[in-house]
C-alpha cells in the first residue's frame, strides 16, 4: 500500500508503471539521411518509426524511472532537445496506443480488450464504408513461400528481368503499329462486358490477382524479409487476394523496398503482355476471349488502381518508400484535418511528436487530391456497373452503391469534424472563425445551387414511315386473302385482304333466303284472307328483314380491307409468340403480323394492325416522352437520334410536330417486356400500356434513308430548358416524394 508520503508526491515525480516490451525488434535505418529506429511488433506485426530522442525515452521506460527522471536523462543524452513534462507524457501515450509499453498494474486486460473492440469496430466501418474493396482476415502464407520461391527466384535475375523487359516492350509496339486493327478487332463494349464474358472476366481478375500478390510476397522473401498476412478481398466484387509486405520496412535499402511494393505489377505487366501476343495470334473463341480480358483487367487495373500513389495501392507506397515517409496517407489526412481545425475552427491540435515538421503544404496537397480522385474513382465504376447492369434491368444496384459510397464519404467528413470538435481542449473555439467558416460555407452552397446547368434527357423512339397510315380491321372473321406483302406499293383504293366472317354471312343467307320468303308468303296469305291487319305487320316485318340485311351487307363489303393512299406496304409490329405455359392453358392465337404466310385463315378481331402505308421513301422517330419533360421541349427543337442497330452513328433532327394528347400504348418493340425501355402491362387484349403517361413527338429522318427499317428503335437526346443545380434538386425532391393532405 501507498504511504501518505508517496500520496502526497506530485506525479511527475512518480515512477511511470510502464516498461518497453522484451519482444520487440528493431533496426537502424536511414530516411533522407537521417537515422531512425524502425520498431517491429512481432505479434501484432505492426511497425513504428521513431526518432532517437523517442527510442531513447522508449528505452528508459523500465518501471521505475518518473517523468522528471526521464526528462533528465534525456536532457543529458540530447542537451539541445528541450522537452516538457507534457510533452513527454504525451509521447509515453502514443508509445502505449501502438502497444509498445506494457505494464504490470492489474486492470490492464480490460484496456487493452476495449482498445481491441474499438479497432475491430474501425474495421468494420471501414468494411462497410468501402464497398467496393472489401478485405476480409486472412492467413500466414510464409510457408507456402517458402516452398514456392526456390522455383521462381530466377525471376529476380538481371537476365530475367531483361527478357521480360523485351517482352513487355514488344508487345506495346505491336499495340503502337496495329492500333487501329488493334481497336477494330475489339468487341463493342455491350458485348465485351455482357454475358457470358462478364463472368469470364471476373474469373480472370481473381486469377491475375492472386498471381499479383503472390509477386508481393515473393519479391519480399527475396530480399529476406518475411509475410505474415494474407488473405481475400474483392475489388470491385471481383475475388482477390492481399498479401501484406509491411516486413519491407525492416529492409535498409529503400529500392528494395520500392521493388517489393511494384512486384505484383511487374507480374501483371507480364501477364498483360503475354496476353497481347496471344489475343493477336489467336482465332475468335474461349482462348481469344480470355486473353482480352486478361490484358484489359490487367491494364486498366495497373493504370488506374495499382500504379497511381493517390490510392492506397501499390504505386502509394512505391511512393512511400521513394520519398522515405511511412504513413504518408494518414500523415496527410491529420494534417489536413489540424489546418481545418485551427483556420475554420480555431482549435490549436495537440503537437504530434511523430508528425513530420517540414512539407506541410504538400501533405495538404497530396489529402485533397487523394480525396478528388476517390470522388472520380467512386463515380467511373458507378457509371461502368450502372452501363453494364442496365440491360439486364439490374441499374439500381449501381445507383444504390452510388448513394452508399456518397453518404459514407460525406457521413466521414461530418464525422471527423464531429472528433475534432468533441476532443478535449483547454481552449474554447474562436467563434469569429466559425462565423466565417459558416459565411463561406453557406456562400459556396448558395453558389452551386444557382450554377445553371444544361441538362440533356433522352426518350426512346420507334421507327415509321414518314406520314403513315395505318390500317385496321373494321369487323372480325378470319383472314380468308393477303394480296400484298411489306414492300410492295400499292394504289390508292386497291385490295388489300379479304376477311370472312361465316356467322355473318350464315346469317344473312338465313335472312335472304328463308325469313325473308316467310315474310312475302305471310303477306300473300295475309291478302287471300282479306286480312288487312296482318298485311300490314308482315310488311312492317318484311322491312325489318330488308334492314337487316342491307346492314349486313355494308359490314361484309367492310370486311374487304381497301388501300387508303397509295404508297408502300408496311409491315406492323410483330406479336411476341406465346410461352409455352400460356399455351398450355388456353388456346393461343396468331402471332408475328397479319402478313405472314403462316397466318392464313387466321381470326382477326376488329381493330387488329393489319398493316401500314407509307406515301414516301421517307421515315420518322415517333418518340414516346415522359410526362416530366413535356414543357421542356418545342417543334423545332434539336435533337440527337442515335439506333440500336446503327450505334456508331449519330443523327441530328429537328421535331416537327407533338401530339396534343398523351398516349397509352406503345408499339411492343418499345415495351420492356421486348427489351425496350418503357414500362407497360399487357392488357386484355393483348397490347402493350405504358405504366406511367407519354407524349408522341414526330422528328423527320433526312439521312441514310436506305438504312432504315420500321420498328427499329433507338434513342432520343436532346437539351431540356437550362435551369439551376437547385430547380433540378426541387424538381427530383417534387418528383419522388408526393405529400398529400
Amino acid at each position: 500500500m501507498s504511504t501518505l508520503s508517496e500520496s502526497m508526491t506530485s506525479s511527475t515525480e512518480r515512477p511511470i508503471p510502464l516498461s518497453v516490451r522484451d519482444d520487440l525488434i528493431s533496426k537502424w535505418i536511414h530516411y533522407k539521411g537521417l537515422g531512425y529506429w524502425v520498431i517491429k511488433d512481432p505479434v501484432s506485426l505492426k511497425y513504428t518509426r521513431l526518432h532517437p530522442e523517442q527510442f531513447y525515452i522508449l528505452n528508459l521506460l523500465d518501471g521505475q524511472r518518473s517523468p522528471e527522471e526521464i526528462k533528465d536523462e534525456v536532457h543529458r543524452q540530447y542537451p539541445t532537445l528541450l522537452l516538457s513534462i507534457s510533452e513527454i507524457q504525451q509521447l509515453i501515450s502514443d508509445l502505449y496506443r501502438k502497444g509498445l509499453l506494457t505494464s504490470g498494474r492489474p486492470g490492464q486486460g480490460v484496456t487493452l480488450i476495449k482498445q481491441s473492440r474499438e479497432e475491430s469496430n474501425k474495421k468494420m466501418v471501414s468494411t462497410f464504408r468501402n464497398l467496393l474493396y472489401l478485405r476480409l482476415p486472412g492467413w500466414d502464407p510464409e510457408t507456402t513461400l517458402q516452398k514456392l520461391y526456390p522455383y521462381v527466384k530466377w525471376m529476380w535475375r538481371p537476365w530475367a528481368t531483361t527478357m521480360f523487359a523485351m517482352l513487355i516492350l514488344s508487345s506495346w509496339i505491336l499495340i503502337g503499329v496495329q492500333f487501329e486493327a488493334f481497336r477494330s478487332r475489339l468487341p463493342e463494349f455491350q458485348q465485351f462486358f455482357g454475358w457470358p464474358n462478364l463472368i469470364y472476366m471476373w474469373f480472370v481478375l481473381g486469377a491475375a490477382k492472386i498471381i499479383h500478390e503472390f509477386g508481393h510476397g515473393l519479391s519480399c522473401k527475396h530480399y529476406g524479409g518475411e509475410c505474415h498476412g494474407m488473405g481475400i478481398m474483392f475489388l470491385v466484387f471481383s475475388p482477390c487476394l492481399y498479401c501484406d509486405v509491411s516486413d519491407s520496412w525492416m529492409l535498409r535499402n529503400k529500392w528494395q523496398r520500392i521493388i517489393i511494393g511494384g512486384a505484383g505489377m511487374y507480374i501483371e505487366v507480364i501477364l498483360s503482355a503475354i496476353a497481347v501476343w496471344v489475343w493477336w495470334f489467336t482465332r475468335p473463341g474461349l482462348l481469344n476471349h480470355l486473353a482480352l480480358n486478361l490484358f484489359f483487367v490487367s491494364t486498366v487495373t495497373t493504370v488506374i488502381f495499382n500504379a497511381n500513389p493517390l490510392m492506397r495501392f501499390d504505386g502509394y507506397y512505391m511512393m512511400s518508400d521513394l520519398l522515405e515517409i511511412p504513413n504518408l496517407r494518414q500523415k496527410a489526412d491529420k494534417h489536413l484535418r489540424d489546418t481545418f481545425a485551427w483556420f475554420c475552427l480555431g482549435i490549436e491540435s495537440q503537437r504530434d511528436p511523430f508528425m513530420p515538421e517540414t512539407g506541410k503544404f504538400w501533405f495538404i496537397l497530396y489529402a485533397i487530391s487523394a480525396a478528388l480522385y476517390r470522388w472520380f474513382i467512386m463515380f467511373g465504376i458507378t457509371l461502368f456497373l450502372y452501363t453494364v447492369l442496365k440491360p439486364y434491368d439490374l441499374q439500381s444496384i449501381g445507383v444504390t452503391l452510388a448513394v452508399v459510397s456518397v453518404v459514407s464519404f460525406i457521413g466521414g467528413i461530418f464525422y471527423n469534424i464531429y472528433k475534432i470538435i468533441a476532443a478535449p481542449r483547454t481552449e474554447p473555439m474562436n467563434y469569429f472563425k466559425v462565423s466565417a467558416t459558416l459565411t463561406v460555407a453557406v456562400a459556396l452552397i448558395l453558389g452551386i445551387l444557382l450554377i445553371p446547368v444544361p441538362m440533356h434527357f433522352e426518350a426512346p423512339f420507334v421507327v415509321e414511315g414518314y406520314d403513315v397510315k395505318d390500317v385496321y380491321t373494321t369487323e372480325p372473321g378470319r383472314l380468308d386473302q393477303v394480296y400484298v406483302e411489306p414492300g410492295q406499293h400499292v394504289k390508292q383504293g386497291q385490295l388489300l385482304a379479304r376477311i370472312v366472317n361465316i356467322e355473318r354471312e350464315d346469317k344473312l343467307y338465313q335472312l335472304k333466303e328463308i325469313d325473308r320468303k316467310v315474310q312475302e308468303d305471310e303477306i300473300y296469305k295475309y291478302r287471300a284472307l282479306g286480312d288487312l291487319a296482318g298485311v300490314k305487320v308482315a310488311k312492317e316485318k318484311l322491312v325489318t328483314i330488308n334492314e337487316q340485311i342491307e346492314e349486313i351487307e355494308d359490314q361484309l363489303k367492310h370486311m374487304e380491307v381497301i388501300a387508303p393512299i397509295s404508297g408502300r406496304v408496311i409491315a406492323p409490329a410483330r406479336r411476341p409468340e406465346p410461352k409455352l405455359s400460356d399455351s398450355k392453358k388456353r388456346l393461343s392465337g396468331w402471332f408475328g403480323t397479319p402478313l405472314d404466310p403462316r397466318n392464313a385463315n387466321c381470326y382477326l378481331d376488329e381493330g387488329t394492325h393489319m398493316l401500314s402505308i407509307a406515301p414516301e421513301e421517307r421515315y420518322q422517330a415517333v418518340l414516346y416522352i415522359d410526362q416530366e419533360y413535356r414543357n421542356d421541349f418545342q417543334i423545332d427543337q434539336q435533337v440527337e437520334l442515335k439506333l440500336e442497330n446503327l450505334p456508331d452513328k449519330t443523327y441530328k433532327s429537328k421535331i416537327e410536330r407533338v401530339a396534343h394528347g398523351h398516349r397509352d400504348y406503345v408499339p411492343p418493340t418499345l415495351s420492356n417486356k421486348m427489351g425496350g425501355e418503357l414500362p407497360t402491362v399487357t392488357d386484355q387484349d393483348g397490347n402493350e400500356k405504358l405504366t406511367s403517361t407519354a407524349y408522341q413527338a414526330i422528328v423527320p429522318l433526312e439521312e441514310d434513308v436506305f438504312l432504315f427499317r420500321t420498328n427499329m428503335r433507338g434513342k432520343a437526346r436532346f437539351l431540356v430548358s437550362q435551369l439551376t443545380t437547385g430547380q433540378w434538386l426541387w424538381r427530383y425532391f417534387r418528383k419522388t416524394f408526393h405529400f398529400r393532405l
